[in-house]
């Protein structure tokens, strides 16, 4: 008995389990359920040509999503030439795509974390491959021999796991990202890479790891590296030259064994490291293991290559003179005949000031002045001293083909942007603003203040926690300011702030909320709140969920009560939020329903009574409807909306000349009573096809009962939506209204009356689509007659998915961009938590920190930029390549009517997998707003990202753009809320036959692009000249010309005629202005001005302790 009880058991267990395995196949892909909404790809080997994963399938009468696709899932399959992988799919299984022969590209969006090996090994004709920007680790042999030529590692990725890139004899190119941690063994054996500078956080350097790669010439080790696994370079025969960090102190065997052109070992240790009998043999004969004077007693005596450790190292050139760089500190001062030199400025006739130095550190760029074809011996220097006023760079990959870039540096990671404030939301014309930083900005600091990419004004604050600026005449503009340091010729980027100077709070709304009153929000904690929103620039604020009743909003002479919700509600938290959102510049506006009743509860339940007679509200004022009775049939009676624990809503007719009359005393009381700037007014969409008037009834066991009366269709609702609003704004002339456009309905009416403040769209499921906003931005602008009319759209990010935790950083940036691009606005954020409900008060979900700060830059953003996001701009299309590939252009298409039922089906706006643009003009101007959707399929083109799968963007770094534009282009200038804290770069460019080119700096998630029409200006003078060194003077540099290793002479092109092409050397003796040392000296080391170390003094000038001083 209980063996069959237990048979029993076990079978419906298995029934249980696998009742959800059920098989299918769609397009030629077999999927597997994996659960009720999930199913595993499971086969793709009949799959042809460009195949697109698809991120949900339909099968029977179930949406499911694909999460994950099997392992060998496509192995073999030799007729597929790309895939598509979207953000849907968390985990690939090994093999998945192993040996497609004829596979060439794959865009991977997946949120795949870890790779788990061999997916596509032997791909041999798999060139292109753009990874997933969730990647954290490569697998092992994941795309060893394939036909791989350049890669760009996203920026998560932490580690390379082994034979992960091994044979693939074609790959150049690797750009690594900083935060990679770990290369396993054999992971790029035999690749075609030509030089390698790994990032500053590799730590681990597998065995075996870069074996063979015949092509490598030239290895640079981070610092941070602390051992090489054996055989790690083994047989590299183009190995020349390699730079081994002091934490390296152990050369295990065989690591540069076979390295038969390897001539010169650099190492940067003070101590004697291991050497195994194995780790050079077979190097050149001319190999030697060069260290630091100071190191060379301790090193001298290293096992088996004892004699070829020397502390200097041969150097000569062809010329008389030539520039230099080097990857550690070198000493000068003991050669004989040989001079180097820093470039220190400009000179009489345009000349070059060259100031002799005796040190330099790694990543100088220098001068050398020595007999052609002399060798000279040079030392690693102990000090790695760096000259920052020094002229001469080294070209990096991110300037090499940017020339003529104005160069800034994004330091403003070193700060919270939340410590940098201004004392009001928005500012009248020629009034003043007063910034505030928490810390003082650095020695030399100045702030620019910029209208685009327009200096208007600059000032000195080093050393300032507090200055003023008092703003232009000019109405309804956008201004940003930028703090920041000179270093030769780059701009230290450490802080920026928008401001906005509009007399209408409304003209460029930023619109945030507040939804908790009770006695826990002191007037020092609402201060606190009041300064977050202020640093968000909010110039208006709902004040959600405040009142007492929809009906009778407060209790006349209570100082508090219980809210709809139940909460308490103080009224001196609301008048503590008022006072002091006024004080930044704010308006404050109350929430209320346009038609709603509250109903009663009975102790802790609700009384739900078909209809609703209280204070003075009769349910004949109501929405009256036909509504099916449990037993079958019919009755009429008023519409009710449950709230579950909380008391109902009776919702009334908002035509209904009682109702109207009715509340609009309730709202008079409010303003007679509280400090209101306005009212919020909501609705809740289209809910019912019919209403009833001309109501006819009868009591019924002392209940009113209705009987009869005419039917009218709700669609009349949206007129009387537009009666109230007039009304509202002939009781209380002086106050100001928004009104809620419940999934568009009503919306046309709302903002025909011209007497809203801007458009506010609530978008619920058939509403989210990217596509659907601009539409409604348009349609907005369209009906209101004004084309600087804007939308404020309420899309709650993650609403009600039922996930906790930290909101999705990728979903909140991506719908930040795409709604601001497209020229709107977005309510979201309160002073202390962000929206994912439609029930403000719902905080459950924090902000991570990253997201904090990113939302800061990107309301800085709006701000600064509103004049070239939403200031009567007209849509265009542009069209524009990328690295030679089409850039898509957003379809400006009205949606297809017929699908009308299917908006998801709709394929107008942007394209999926590319980086898009939207582009509009004004005057000469024309702006383009580039979206990264380089990963990013249909499906996750909604903003509130219900499934959390939009991914993490592929940064795009340095990419070539050519642009169709056949008018002369005067100037061409960037910003991206992701970079520089959102301050603008100019960038120069060409232009011939109707094609402009130039390098975009980067690419995450957006980057606003502005095209300057009209004549090239001659005044160059916020522009750098860029030289390169030809004989014995500077030539201008071509655009493009420089290569990265390139020592090139760089001066803002105010310090030199703009006719100077040519630039002749002159040697001077002083000039010094600042020295920093990185390696430790201490303060009480003095320098001469040319750069010489003294131990001690005599009478002169000299630089101490970072200062110009005079020994007497």
């Amino acid at each position: 008995m209980r063996l069959k009880r237990l048979l029993f058991l076990c079978t419906a267990l298995l029934s249980f389990t696998t009742s959800f395995a059920d098989d299918f196949v769609q397009n030629s892909i077999k999927y597997t359920t994996s659960s009720d909404k999930t199913v595993t790809l499971v086969d793709g080997k009949s799959t042809s040509g460009d195949v697109v994963i698809p991120s949900s399938v339909r099968y029977g009468k179930n949406d499911y999503a694909v999460t994950v696709i099997e392992h060998n899932a496509f192995q073999g399959n030799n007729s597929i030439t790309s895939v598509i992988i979207p953000s849907s799919v968390n985990s690939i299984g090994y093999s998945a795509f192993n040996a497609c022969k004829n596979l060439r590209s794959v865009t991977d969006a997946s949120s795949n974390a870890n790779m788990q090996g061999y997916e596509y090994t032997d791909c041999t004709n798999l060139q292109s491959v753009t990874l997933s920007g969730s990647l954290q680790t490569i697998g092992y042999r994941s795309f060893a021999n394939t036909g791989l030529t350049s890669l760009v590692l996203p920026a998560n990725v932490k580690e390379i796991g082994g034979q992960a890139f091994q044979d693939c004899q074609h790959l150049t190119q690797v750009q690594f990202d900083s935060r990679l941690e770990v290369i396993k063994d054999h992971a790029f054996k035999q690749t075609g890479l030509i030089t390698l500078e790994l990032p500053s956080g590799v730590n681990e350097i597998g065995e075996w790891s870069f074996e063979g790669c015949q092509n490598l010439k030239k290895v640079v080790l981070p610092l941070r590296a602390t051992a090489l696994g054996t055989g790690s370079f083994f047989h590299c025969t183009s190995l020349e030259s390699v730079v081994i960090p002091g934490n390296i102190t152990t050369f295990n065997d065989n690591t540069f064994n076979g390295c038969s052109r390897l001539s010169a070992v650099y190492y940067l240790g003070d101590n004697q490291p291991s050497v195994n009998q194995y780790t050079f043999a077979g190097v050149d004969n001319k190999f030697n293991f060069y260290v630091k004077p100071s190191a060379l007693a301790n090193i001298r005596g290293v096992a088996y290559i004892s004699d070829k450790v020397k502390d200097s190292f041969p150097y000569q050139q062809r010329s008389k003179y030539a520039t230099f760089s080097s990857e550690f500190a070198v000493d000068f001062a003991s050669v004989n005949g040989l001079k180097a030199y820093i470039a220190k400025g400009v000179g009489e006739n345009n000349s070059v000031n060259l100031l002799p130095i005796t040190t330099a550190g790694a990543g100088t760029g220098l001068v050398i002045e020595a007999t052609p074809n002399v060798v000279y011996q040079l030392r690693l220097a102990d000090n790695d001293t760096h000259y920052d006023d020094n002229a001469l760079h080294v070209a990096t990959s991110e300037i090499a083909n940017n020339a003529t870039i104005q160069h800034k540096a994004d330091l403003t990671y070193l700060s919270n942007p939340v410590d940098l404030t201004t004392d009001k939301v928005r500012y009248e014309p020629n009034s003043t603003v007063t910034f505030t930083t928490k810390y003082a900005f650095p020695d030399g600091a100045k702030v620019r203040y910029l209208h685009g990419n327009k200096v208007v004004a600059t000032a000195d604050i080093s050393g300032k926690t507090s200055w003023t600026w008092k703003v232009p005449a000019d109405n309804f503009t956008g201004y940003l300011a930028e703090v920041y340091t000179t270093v030769g010729t780059t701009d230290n980027v450490y802080a920026t702030i928008g401001i906005d100077v509009s007399t209408e709070w409304g003209r460029f709304p930023r619109y945030g909320f507040v939804s908790h009153y009770d006695a826990s929000k002191t007037l020092d904690k609402v201060k606190g709140e009041v300064a977050m929103l202020n640093r968000y620039h909010m110039t208006g604020i709902q004040f959600y969920d405040w009142q007492w009743q929809h009906h009778i909003l407060f209790p006349q002479d209570s100082t508090h009560w219980k809210d709809i919700g139940l909460r308490n509600v103080y009224k001196s938290s609301i008048e503590n939020y008022i006072n002091q959102l006024h004080g930044v510049g704010s308006k404050c506006m109350f929430y209320d329903l346009i038609y709603g009743v509250t109903g009663n509860m009975n102790g802790n339940t609700p009384e739900t009574p078909d209809n609703l007679d209280k204070d003075g509200v009769s349910s004949d004022w109501g929405w009256i409807d036909l509504h099916e009775k449990k037993g079958g049939g019919y009755d009429l009676h008023q519409y009710q909306y449950p709230l579950g624990s909380w008391p109902s809503i009776y919702v009334m007719n908002p035509g209904n000349q009682n109702w109207v009359n009715y509340l609009a005393g309730s709202i008079n009381k409010v303003y007679q009573n509280f400090g209101f700037d306005g009212y919020h007014i909501d609705q809740l969409g289209h809910q019912r096809d019919a209403y009833y008037v001309n109501l006819k009834s009868k009591k019924v066991n002392g209940k009113k009962v209705y009987t009869d009366g005419d039917r009218r269709n709700t669609n009349d609702f949206e007129g009387y939506f537009a009666n109230f609003i007039n009304r509202m704004k002939a009781d209380n002339h002086n106050k100001y209204l928004v009104m809620n456009a419940a999934s568009s309905f009503g919306g046309p009416n709302i903002v025909g009356t011209k007497n809203v403040e801007f458009g506010y769209n609530e978008m619920w499921g058939g509403d989210d689509y990217y596509w659907n906003y601009r539409k409604i931005i348009q349609d907005n602008r369209r009906n209101n007659g004004k084309n600087t009319f804007n939308t404020v759209f309420a899309a709650y990010l993650h609403c009600r998915n039922g996930r906790p935790g930290e909101l999705r950083l990728s979903s909140a940036l991506m719908g930040e961009a795409t709604i601001f691009a497209l020229g709107g606005s977005r309510i979201e954020l309160s002073g202390d938590h962000m929206l994912f409900t439609e029930y403000f008060p719902d905080d459950t979900r924090p902000m991570s920190s990253k997201l904090q700060k990113s939302i800061i830059h990107y309301y800085d953003f709006l701000t600064a930029y509103e004049n070239y996001l939403r200031d009567n701009n007209a849509e265009t299309t542009v069209s524009m390549t990328m690295d030679g590939k089409q850039v898509a252009a957003w379809d400006l298409s009205n949606p297809d009517p017929s699908l009308n039922e299917h908006p998801e089906m709709q394929t107008i706006g942007p394209k999926p997998y590319m980086v898009n643009t939207y582009s509009t003009k004004k005057g000469d101007v024309t702006t383009i707003q580039l979206l990264n959707y380089s990963n990013v399929s249909r499906d996750n083109f909604n903003i509130r990202d219900l499934s959390e799968t939009m991914p993490l963007p592929n940064v795009l770094n340095n990419k070539k753009i050519v642009l169709d534009d056949s008018q002369p282009v005067a100037r061409i200038w960037v910003a991206s809320p992701d970079r520089l804290g959102g301050a603008p770069q100019e960038l120069d460019f060409t232009q011939s036959s109707g094609k402009v080119t130039f390098t975009l700096p980067s690419l995450e998630y957006w980057t606003m692009v502005v095209v300057e029409h009209g004549q090239k200006s001659v005044d160059n003078s916020s522009r750098i000249k860029n030289y390169v060194l030809s004989g014995e003077s500077f030539s201008l540099a071509q655009q493009n010309s420089l290569v990265a290793g390139d020592v090139y002479l760089s001066f803002p092109a105010s310090l030199v005629s703009a006719t100077t092409n040519v630039m002749p050397l002159k040697m001077v003796t002083e000039g010094i202005k600042s020295l920093t040392n990185v390696c430790g000296n201490s303060s009480d080391d003095y320098y001469t001005l040319s750069g010489i170390k003294l131990q001690k003094p005599s009478k002169g000038v000299y630089i101490h302790d970072g200062k110009t001083i005079v020994v007497k």
